[in-house]
């Protein structure tokens, strides 16, 4: 038996075997006084060209190469490009007397509580690649010198890695896993285990206090764990398992241009949620047909002023050029409450996820709507550009959107510009819309359920809370049933599902069943979704589905999928049963 198993999540699929390397946790910075600002300043300049030219050394191994870390560390230059960082910082240090380092880490704090704070997971995800940013300037200012692993195979144990560290080390040759104390299965940095194909687990809380340094462990990235000093027979399963695994991947990624359809020959649609254009590539490659979630937020974090309606449009019609002629569903700005545009200033209230949100946030800041939306209808001209609106919770809020969509119309003909009006259509994540989805059916072009905030906002339980973790589960009965109401009352409304739900391998027999044909999942989850729809019994789905309703609790719903889809599923998801 091994001495000890530490858990976290999965970080990137694989299973790994080496002796532990670990990385000391960084100290903060010391809080002292700016005896000479100007200097303080220089310093703070130098250390950002400095990181900078490490980010874009990295970047440079992967030219023409590998597009996800290109994406990935493109990401990180633009964040030290934000002038709020050098401008927040350096004021700081000029009008408070604050030492560099100081002034740093309090920026980085400020510039990163606000995504801390959100509802949304992956703008939490945001603010890690701040303090990462923040990290890796301080270790340019104390002078450390870079991260090296030792000759040979090698288990790297860390509180966190910055994507600059992690696209260097990651393709070391000796590298066997990746264990980080931080970070989630969608950070920047699990992402970048997954396009180098390092077994990852992150955030395993304390690893650092419980690995010995030289001490075999297994990194198993499908369970989300680690063993630590396994026995010969532990560690012999583990390699085997990370042989079968390999093999696994590498036909799913060779299947991904096939057919998609169930195994009883039903055509299921499915596209990719992104928030990036440097995403598209990836996505095509991965077997997306099409953006069925187009996130916009990014256009607004990190800047000190909402970006124009031309440098908004160069945006949309480049990822709609890219994925020309697959279609592009662009969400409008889902701000509000803990997500706000810059500039705004508004009271967060008791509940940010339940206040000022989407579109009654839009009837404060109108501008903010109508620039966006001016932009989307002109990038709709010769490209198929849908528009989406979240959380509508009625039929009122969609045709105030309607309206304004209409309005923007006219003004672009009356200017004289070349314009087209897009499909439009919302988001049904607010258990009072998928209450009323027939009515919103009505007056839509097209719906889209996500499951995530539906999930949290029918149980009453944040699904970001670990107290409350499992509570929030789409496995729940009122859950399904909410979904079946919701498919039968699109009425032939073309209809998907772009929350988590859509991208778990265990619950895509329910989904299906439920009478879903046309998903979006996260890009790294493509392939593996595409595999599941093709070993799916329709007929089987919805007798599964039927009697999943019925059922009492989360937990009888889980274990019938368990049983009855084992066969079908197979390795897809015996690997990881714990």
């Amino acid at each position: 038996m091994s001495r000890d198993t530490a858990l976290g999540l999965p970080g990137s699929l694989g299973v790994g075997v080496g002796p532990a390397f670990l990385v000391p946790r960084p100290g903060r910075a010391i809080r002292r006084r700016a005896a000479d600002p100007e200097r303080e300043v220089a310093r703070l300049e130098g250390a950002i060209t400095e990181a900078r030219q490490e980010i874009e050394r990295a970047r440079s191994a992967f030219v023409g190469d590998e597009s996800e870390i290109a994406l990935v560390l493109d990401a990180q230059l633009l964040l030290y490009s934000d002038r709020m960082l050098a401008e927040w910082t350096a004021k700081a240090i000029r009008e408070e007397g604050l030492g560099v380092e100081w002034a740093v880490e309090r920026t980085v704090g400020r510039l990163g509580e606000p995504l801390r704070q959100s509802s949304a997971r992956y703008l939490r995800e945001r603010a890690e690649d701040i303090d990462h940013v923040g990290r890796h300037l301080l270790r340019q200012l104390r002078g450390d010198a870079e991260l090296e692993l030792p000759e040979g195979d090698v288990v790297l144990v860390a509180a966190d890695l910055s994507p600059a560290e992690a696209a260097r080390i990651f393709a070391a040759p000796g590298l066997r896993g990746v264990v980080l104390e931080s970070g989630s299965a969608t950070s920047h940095t699990a992402l970048l285990a997954r396009a180098l194909e390092v077994p990852a687990v992150v955030g395993a809380r304390g690893a650092l206090d419980r690995v010995i340094s030289g001490e075999a462990l297994v990194v198993d990235g499908l369970r989300g764990r680690v063993l630590i000093a396994p026995d010969p027979e532990e560690r012999a399963e583990a390699e085997a398992r990370g042989g079968r695994y390999r093999a696994f991947a590498q036909g799913l990624l060779e299947r991904r241009t096939e057919p998609v359809a169930t195994r009883d020959g039903v055509e299921v649609t499915v596209r990719a949620n992104l928030e990036l254009p440097e995403e598209i590539d990836l996505a095509l490659t991965h077997g997306a047909r099409g953006v069925g979630l187009y996130r916009t937020e990014f256009l607004l974090l990190h800047r000190g002023a909402v970006p124009s309606e031309e440098e908004q449009l160069a945006v949309y019609r480049r990822v709609a050029e890219a994925m020309a002629p697959a279609p592009v569903v662009f969400r409008t700005f889902d701000l509000g409450g803990d997500k706000l545009p810059p500039g705004e200033r508004l009271g967060r209230g008791p509940n940010p996820a339940m206040g000022l949100r989407a579109m009654r946030l839009m009837r404060r800041r109108p501008e903010l709507l109508r620039r966006q939306v001016r932009a989307l209808l002109r990038a709709a001209v010769g490209e198929d550009v849908r528009v989406m609106f979240p959380m509508i919770a009625g039929v009122g809020e969609l045709r105030e959107a309607r309206a304004l969509v209409e309005r923007c119309a006219a003004e672009l003909s009356a200017e004289g510009v070349d314009h087209r009006m897009p499909p439009l259509g919302c988001m049904v994540e607010v258990p009072a819309a998928a209450l009323r989805v027939h009515r919103l059916a009505a007056e839509s072009d097209f719906l889209s359920v996500g499951t995530n905030d539906l999930v949290q906002y029918t149980l009453a339980a944040d699904r970001t809370d670990p107290e409350v973790a499992d509570v929030a589960t789409p496995f729940d009965p009122a859950i399904l049933e909410l979904l079946q109401r919701i498919a039968e009352g699109a009425a032939g409304t073309p209809l998907a599902m772009c929350g988590d739900m859509a991208a778990d391998p265990l619950a895509l027999p329910l989904v299906l069943g439920l009478g879903y044909r046309a998903l979006s999942v996260p890009v790294g989850s493509l392939p593996l979704v595409l595999e599941v729809v093709r070993r799916i019994d329709l007929g089987e789905a919805q007798a599964l589905a039927a009697e999943a309703v019925e059922l009492d609790d989360a937990a009888a719903v889980s274990a019938l999928v368990r049983e009855r889809a084992k066969d079908a599923l197979g390795e897809l998801w015996r690997e990881v049963d714990a």
